[in-house]
Formats: structure tokens, C-alpha cells, sequence
């Protein structure tokens, strides 16, 4: 039997609608979104507020090695509200200082405290019904066995031992060494701490939670959380997160995207997940302020490390090759979601032609000044930059790396032609009359069209434009057209660098000292995207 839980949220018109959902809810939005203010907004001022139980992303987990138990009553409402004897009349003020969206929570000795409670109460009544019956009395689960339970299901390598009135742990294959609660991993601790939480929520309770992610390496992630909602299935469990990893892990869950947060109104809306669109790039996306720019690569290699460097003012995106950069760019765009967002994508030259670069740039797809990202890594500005760092002879060094590119051009020349002459004569060919019809219309058009390709021409075009740059020793003329991605070992080697170790090291000056300089130099590079660089 599915679960339906119900939650009021305040609207940017000022009213309030009730959502409905028969899982978790998941709020994802770019930090400073109001992702907290609006579980305060949800612990105090909704419908829902008296039983609402948060849980705070600034918490301490210095856990006590020892607990006292109390009554169960009055180590609940200490827990809960703040106080033993007056939480209940300002939680507010008790639990969480009157700052309950920035307070640091310290509560996890009162949680030992309860749950020791607890302990001691379901055991109390176990010995009184054992003691009133010669009939086995079944011992009862309690909320520490519970988290046992769960805590050794998530951290199979270790073992809780529950005394009288502490907890230590032990590594699963040897219980004979053992360890306070205090010594326990940041990890260990705030899974414990978690489990017990929420197991403290009152019955048919809201459980808001602030950055469940926090501290909680991803393996673990979205296993815990699972086990603890089937610990309480009475209850409606509510992430408040920007983690992109966390958010698309939890499946099940109803996304709500939080737009924004003026400080007095939010702005939200469901998430509609795209067929076209990888549900963790979309929530990325949504967990971001800034401007998207997809670019060819994967994450992880120089190229687009580089780009992450020196584009700063955006969130980059590897997807792979160009035309996958073309298919995410006109999909974000087509996406009413996502209308509002400045969407763009940038790639390697190759061997386009200026009418194709002039067509990709109307769909926001901008082409590099030079054949390939790769090339960036080769352009003067960069190699005189590493020379200096290297304390080196910059002129001697780009007329060193100058002499070996061209000269590897020379010797491959007759290959770059062909193959950039082939590229204009495909582009021409993806002109085809695709309204045609019938047979003959069809053929008519398709010799027409090869009717009009003069092959020889373009080939002696190309080969000319070649020649012109290798005859006036044009460098910055030779990487725009020069595809040949070893061009910068072959750079890296006149400068006495490591085979391949030269996009490394100016991925590094990118992202250290030398990134406004880096950034600034080739921004000269990336052809009509430049103006939107900072």
C-alpha cells in the first residue's frame, strides 16, 4: 500500500497549495536559493508545523561517551524542542536560539539521552511483563536496536555494542577491540546520528532535512536514507540539498526545483525531467547560477579543465563530441524549463567552413579560432607564459616549438589538404534537397548538387590556403588549421618538457596565479564567444 503525504508551500503570489506525494520530496537549488530558510519556513510558519522535526545541515557530532538516562517524556521534549520542562512553550528560543535558519544544533548528547530513554523504558516494561507471566514475554526492538540494526547494515565492517550507558564500536571481525563513540569516524558518527533523529520524529511526523548529504561519503548516500525511510514509513521525509549527485541518486523522490529567494518569497517549481536530457546534467543545471556553456571532451582531461579554468563566469560541461555539444545546446533551449537560461556551447574549428560556423552560431554553437582545443595549449601567448615560468628564453623557445610544427606540417601535407578539402566537400553535400520528391526529383537533385562541386577547385584552394601559411610562417594562421593532436607534446618537447606534460602544467598556471593572464590571453581565441568572457 503506497503512502500519501501531503505538504503546504507558501507560492510567490503569497498563497499557500498543498502538494501531494507518495515518496520523499526533494528540493534542489543553487546555493543562496533559500533552500534552508524554507525549512524554517516549513518548521514554523506551515500548516504542517507542529510535526515538522528538522534536522540541521550546522550540527555538531562531538558524541558523548557516556549517557544518563531520564524519564522517556521529558528526554523527548529536551530533544525536540530544546527543554525538558518549557521547549514546547518556544522552540524557537530553546532549540535553536531564536536563529533557527544559521544556529549551530548541539544536540547530540540529548539524543543519547533519548534514546537511552528509551532503552531503559521499553526495558523496564519488558522486566515488569516477564515478571507478571510464566509465559516467554518477546523482548522488545528498541529505538537503539534499531539503530543498530541499520548502523551495521550501512558500515558492515563494524559492530555497535550497546552497555549499560555507553556505545562503543568494534571492527566486525575482531570484538574484542573496541573504541568509545567519541573516536568513531565523522562518517560513523553522523550516520548514527542521522538514524536517531529521525527515529525521534513524532508519529506521521514531516522529517526536513538540511544537506543530507553532508558527511556521508556517496556510496553510502542513498542506501541510508532508503533505510531509515523504511524506518519510518509513517512519516514525510523532505531533502533540502545542492548536491547533483545525491539529488538524481534518490530516484523515487519528487524533485522540486527552488528557483530563488528574494527574503520574503520563494520561487519553485516542480522538476520536469527532458527524454532528452541526462536527469543528473538537468539538476546540475538547476543546482547552478551561472551561465552554461557545454564543450567538447570529458571530464577529467586537459582540454576541459582548461576551459573550467579560464571560463569561470560559467558552468562547463563536457559532453563529449561536437555533436553532442550541438544536440545538449538545442535541447536545454528547447526545454520550457529552461528558457530563461543563457545555454551555449563551444568547439573545435576542424575543418569548418565559414558558412557552417555562421549557421552553428545562430543556434548559440560557437567555433574556436584555432582546429582544436588542443591547439590552445600550442598558441604563443601560452608557450611564452611557460617559457617565463620555466625561466626560459621565450623567443627561443616559440621559434624551437614554430620550426618542429612546421615542419611536421610540411611533411604531412599532402594528408591535411585532402582531408580538409574532403570536409568542404561533405558540408556541401549535406545541402541536399531533402524536399524533393520521387525518383526522379531525387535524382535530379542529387546531380545537381554533385553537378556543382568542383572537387579540383577545392582542392586547389585548400592546398593554396596551406601554402600561404606555411610560406609566410604564419603560426596562428597554421593552428587554426592544422589538426594534429600531438602538436603539443610536440610543443612541450622544445621546451624541454616531459612527452605530453604541457597541457598539464598550463592547466595548472590556469588555475593558480596565472589565470587572469591565461584567460585573457586566450580569449582572443574563442572567436564570437569572446564579448560573454569576463
Amino acid at each position: 500500500m503506497l503512502n500519501n503525504y501531503k505538504l503546504t508551500l507558501p507560492t510567490k503570489d503569497r498563497g499557500n497549495v498543498e502538494i501531494e506525494t507518495s515518496n520523499s520530496l526533494l528540493f534542489v537549488g543553487a546555493n543562496g536559493a533559500g533552500k534552508t530558510r524554507l525549512g524554517t519556513w516549513i518548521e514554523f510558519n506551515s500548516p504542517d508545523a507542529s510535526r515538522v522535526h528538522r534536522i540541521s545541515a550546522q550540527k555538531s557530532l562531538a558524541m558523548p561517551d557516556t549517557s544518563t538516562p531520564t524519564a522517556i517524556d521529558l528526554a523527548e521534549t529536551d530533544l525536540l524542542f530544546g527543554n525538558p520542562i518549557h521547549g514546547r512553550q518556544n522552540k524557537k528560543a530553546y532549540r535553536w536560539a531564536d536563529k533557527p535558519s544559521v544556529s549551530l544544533l548541539s544536540d547530540f548528547e540529548k539524543l543519547m539521552v533519548y534514546l537511552f530513554s528509551d532503552h531503559t523504558e521499553e526495558s523496564a516494561k519488558y522486566l515488569t511483563a516477564s515478571k507478571a507471566t510464566d509465559l516467554r514475554v518477546s523482548p522488545p526492538t528498541t529505538k537503539l536496536d534499531k539503530v543498530k540494526k541499520v548502523w551495521e547494515t550501512i558500515l558492515p565492517h563494524r559492530k555497535l555494542i550497546i552497555g549499560g550507558l555507553r556505545i562503543q564500536t568494534s571492527v566486525s571481525s575482531d570484538v574484542s577491540k573496541t573504541y568509545n563513540s567519541s573516536e568513531m569516524s565523522d562518517g560513523e558518527r553522523v550516520v548514527f546520528y542521522l538514524i536517531g533523529q529521525c527515529l525521534a520524529a513524532p508519529q506521521n511526523g514531516i522529517i526536513v532535512v538540511d544537506e543530507p548529504e553532508l558527511h556521508l561519503h556517496k556510496s553510502i548516500q542513498t542506501p541510508l536514507w532508503t533505510e531509515i525511510e523504511h524506518l519510518r514509513p509513517d512519516c514525510l521525509f523532505i531533502y533540502l540539498t545542492h548536491d547533483v549527485d545525491f539529488a538524481a541518486a534518490k530516484e523515487s523522490s519528487k524533485k522540486i526545483w527552488l528557483k530563488s529567494f528574494d527574503g520574503t518569497v520563494w520561487e519553485w517549481e516542480p522538476f520536469n525531467s527532458d527524454d532528452n536530457i541526462p536527469e543528473d546534467l538537468l539538476l546540475e543545471i538547476l543546482g547552478s547560477r551561472k551561465p552554461v556553456v557545454f564543450v567538447e571532451g570529458i571530464n577529467g582531461s586537459y582540454d576541459s579543465a582548461l576551459y573550467t579554468a579560464i571560463l569561470k563566469d560559467f558552468l562547463v560541461i563536457p559532453v563529449g563530441s561536437c555533436s553532442q555539444v550541438i544536440q545538449s545546446v538545442k535541447a536545454l533551449k528547447a526545454n520550457s524549463q529552461l528558457h530563461h537560461l543563457n545555454v551555449s556551447g563551444i568547439i573545435d574549428r576542424d575543418r569548418r567552413v565559414p558558412a557552417e560556423i555562421q549557421k552553428l552560431e545562430q543556434e548559440s554553437i560557437f567555433v574556436l579560432s584555432v582546429a582544436e582545443v588542443e591547439n590552445l595549449f600550442c598558441t604563443r601567448e601560452v608557450l611564452e607564459i611557460v617559457s617565463n615560468r620555466l625561466a626560459r628564453d621565450h623567443n627561443a623557445d616559440f621559434q624551437a616549438v614554430s620550426d618542429a610544427i612546421f615542419a611536421r606540417l610540411q611533411g604531412e601535407l599532402e594528408t591535411q589538404v585532402s582531408l580538409r578539402a574532403a570536409s568542404e566537400i561533405k558540408f556541401q553535400l549535406n545541402m541536399f534537397d531533402e524536399k524533393a520528391k520521387g525518383a526522379t526529383a531525387l535524382t535530379s537533385a542529387l546531380h545537381s548538387l554533385a553537378g556543382g562541386i568542383d572537387v579540383e577547385a577545392i582542392y586547389s584552394q585548400t592546398l593554396a590556403e596551406f601554402n600561404t601559411v606555411i610560406s609566410g610562417r604564419d603560426f596562428e594562421g597554421l593552428l587554426a588549421i592544422y589538426n594534429r593532436k600531438s602538436l603539443s607534446a610536440q610543443a612541450g618537447s622544445a621546451l624541454g618538457l616531459a612527452n605530453g606534460s604541457l597541457p598539464e602544467l598550463v592547466v595548472r598556471l590556469a588555475k593558480g596565479d596565472c589565470r587572469d593572464v591565461i584567460s585573457s590571453s586566450l580569449k582572443r581565441y574563442f572567436g564570437n564567444f569572446a564579448p560573454r568572457m569576463a
